[in-house]
């Protein structure tokens, strides 16, 4: 088993067998598939740490934190401030650390027990779909505003974002470990992308456009700004996939 420790992780090790017990209250299930570390004041979900969760619960601050550390670590792997470990490709944590022999049900259970299950479990693939709304803008000038397809494809150390707007463009942003990513022209050159992580939504930007993906439930109706992101379709679309 990999044993790599993310960076958010890191001051879990320092914790003393006797302090890890003591510590054992401060790790709380605020839902289902979330937890949190009150003394590293991290939250994590069936993905790792989760830097819009863990700004929901300890405000901007710590997701800022949290955000750099994961910038220097491809693991998503971790360990809480109570002893307990936990293996994302795996599906599995364990209250012995990483000696891994004693299973921890009641964590497992909460955090990957409505995670949708991984068809090959050797791959470590891990796919979520959510219907959202989407906006596209170029030098702060409005291009595209409505409803949106989201996809995100987690294998290994590397991520892929799959964004199809309902005018017809798809966008498509990779990450190959680190919090870097990137977009692909249609010349086989890539473009850096920034990416900040909010929870329930997601802020690209590449080169000078800013795309805005928020999960909802698919009920938004498409509004006349789609005019407007057929246009930047047509632009872009010798340029972006």
């Amino acid at each position: 088993m990999n044993s790599l420790v993310t960076v958010a992780g890191v001051a879990a090790l320092l914790v003393s067998p006797l302090a890890a017990q003591a510590n054992s209250d401060a790790i709380t299930f605020p839902r289902a598939g979330e937890v949190c570390d009150q003394v590293g004041q991290v939250c994590y979900d069936s993905y790792g740490p989760s830097i819009g969760i863990t700004k929901i619960y300890f405000g901007q601050f710590a997701a800022d934190r949290l955000s750099q550390n994961l910038s220097r670590s491809s693991s998503r792997d971790f360990r809480l401030s109570s002893g307990q470990a936990c293996s994302i490709s795996m599906r599995t944590c364990w209250n012995d650390g990483w000696n891994a022999q004693n299973k921890d049900k009641r964590l497992t259970r909460q955090l990957f027990a409505s995670a949708p299950a991984q068809p090959q479990p050797h791959a470590h693939k891990q796919v979520a779909k959510q219907n959202g709304f989407c906006s596209l803008s170029e030098a702060g000038r409005p291009m595209f505003d409505g409803p949106c397809d989201l996809k995100q494809v987690v294998k290994g150390n590397t991520s892929r974002f799959r964004i199809h707007l309902s005018n017809g463009n798809t966008y498509v942003f990779s990450n190959k470990g680190g919090h870097s990513y990137t977009i692909k022209d249609s010349f086989g050159g890539s473009w850096p992308v920034t990416f900040v992580d909010h929870g329930n939504t997601g802020v690209f930007r590449f080169a000078n456009y800013k795309l805005v993906a928020t999960q909802n439930n698919g009920s938004s109706q498409p509004t006349t700004g789609e005019v407007a992101g057929a246009a930047v379709g047509a632009m872009l679309e010798n340029l972006f996939r």
